[in-house]
């Protein structure tokens, strides 16, 4: 039984010499006094959206079967392990997108998470001058209802994105090239590009650096060592205090935090735990282990409670990074394929079946997370979306969108949801706010909100 003596509260962090400080994850510990292992439902609810580029083949992408018997087509196999913890919603619109300038590629980046239009500007993306979009995105205004008191109020992390100018580092301006990179936003005109170096990234969520003073920085650097040893004095004090269902778990939690490190350092500057530099180095790693690395970030974090909202964009909606590595094996880009230089269906189901696997690693590492008798995916609704739906055309109908997890949010997954006449996908945006604890009954553009969107919960 958990008593007030060895009760520890969500707010406990691990802290060590050289402004080192590790959240932890969900312990038993954490539960009040007097709960019962059964009653672990307390673990808090997380929203996370993941991004990819360029649409897909949507009948490769549609399962085949009906609404709870059905198959996952080679495409989308990779999911098949997490397949009733999938739900796959086919029949909504990217409608907003009729509205305001830009490329259609950048009207879906405004449009997928904010249900606005792109408000004019001077970036040149096609159909106007375009600026950003018109309005907050769902994350943000799901991360103001549950994550406000939280370290951060929401991460965005990326693998591919292609502005490397600067980072979103702590009230530091980001430096952005066009609205075609974006997809939240804090509010009209006010765009949170994402973290895009692996090791900027882990220092900003794991170490308390503070310091603006770059010789103090340094000396800093040269007197830190790894994470994990700076706080061991503490996590023997701590690993004392709790059960032994807690202990195994803190012991995956740090060596998963020693497995990023390892990464981390094999490429960066051979420190496990440094203060951040400036801003605005490029990775050295692939495309696959820095997606890799940034995944086990954005999963710590929320296993941490250091955030309960967080993004994953895999690219922004040019795609135009090298696909030359394996399993790939290919010579042009993601763009390229999609209608750049040409459609190749068959370049384009490898690049997506790929995708799909970058997901199932995101939500096997999610349900390997265990919180009291469920995981972190079942305490997280995940968003799966695109910008567009057809590569060639950029159409914006019959949108990809598929959720995964949230069972402790009411989500009823390992269903194939037809919706039958098309609806807006603003109507999801309205659903996912309810899911958070509002009453809404629109958001974005209220004439694309005809209210929430039946058969989710």
């Amino acid at each position: 039984m958990i008593t007030p003596k060895n009760r520890i509260t969500r707010r406990t962090v691990l802290r060590g010499a050289g402004h080192v400080a590790i959240g932890l994850p969900f312990l038993e510990a954490m539960l009040r006094p007097l709960e019962t292992h059964a009653q672990a439902a307390n673990a808090p609810l997380r929203f996370l959206v993941f991004y990819t580029p360029g649409g897909t083949l949507i009948d490769q992408w549609r399962p085949v079967g009906s609404e709870t018997q059905f198959t996952l087509q080679d495409m989308m196999s990779p999911l098949t392990p997490h397949q009733s913890k999938l739900l796959f919603l086919d029949g909504l619109d990217l409608s907003v997108t009729a509205l305001g300038v830009g490329h259609p590629h950048s009207r879906g980046m405004a449009g997928v998470l904010t249900g606005t239009e792109l408000l004019e500007g001077t970036f040149v993306t096609g159909g106007g001058g375009a600026s950003f979009a018109n309005g907050p995105s769902v994350d943000q205004v799901i991360a103001e209802r549950i994550g406000a008191d939280r370290k951060f109020r929401s991460l965005e992390f990326s693998t591919a994105w292609a502005i490397s100018g600067r980072s979103l580092m702590d009230g530091a301006k980001a430096e952005v090239s066009n609205a075609s990179n974006q997809i939240t936003y804090a509010g009209a005109n006010k765009p949170i590009p994402p973290m895009v170096n692996a090791k900027e990234a882990f220092d900003r969520v794991f170490t308390d650096v503070k310091s603006n003073d770059p010789v103090a920085a340094a000396l800093q650097q040269k007197k830190a060592i790894s994470i994990l040893d700076g706080v061991q004095e503490q996590y023997a004090t701590l690993a004392a205090q709790v059960g032994a269902g807690d202990r195994a778990k803190l012991e995956e939690h740090l060596e998963l935090i020693r497995q990023m490190e390892l990464s981390l350092s094999a490429e960066g500057s051979g420190e496990g735990c440094t203060a951040p530099g400036v801003p605005g180095t490029a990775d050295s790693m692939d495309v696959p282990a820095k997606g890799k690395v940034m995944t086990d970030l954005l999963v710590t974090s929320l296993a941490c409670d250091l955030t309960r909202v967080g993004t994953m964009q895999w690219a922004d909606s040019e795609s135009k990074f090298p696909l030359n590595f394996a399993p790939l094996g290919l010579s042009d880009h993601h763009h390229g394929y999609q209608h750049d230089s040409v459609f190749d269906p068959a370049a384009l189901f490898k690049i997506y079946n790929w995708f799909a696997g970058n997901f199932a690693y995101l939500l096997q590492k999610m349900e390997s997370v265990k919180e009291g008798d469920g995981s972190l995916l079942d305490n997280t609704v995940v968003l799966w979306v695109s910008e567009i739906q057809e590569p060639p055309s950029h159409a914006q109908n019959n949108m990809p969108f598929v959720m995964a997890g949230g069972k402790n949010a009411g989500i009823r997954t390992g269903r194939y949801l037809k919706l039958g006449t098309p609806q807006p996908h603003n109507d999801l945006l309205v659903s996912l706010l309810n899911v958070f604890g509002g009453t809404d009954k629109t958001f974005g553009r209220e004439e694309y909100s005809k209210g929430s969107l039946a058969g989710l919960t």
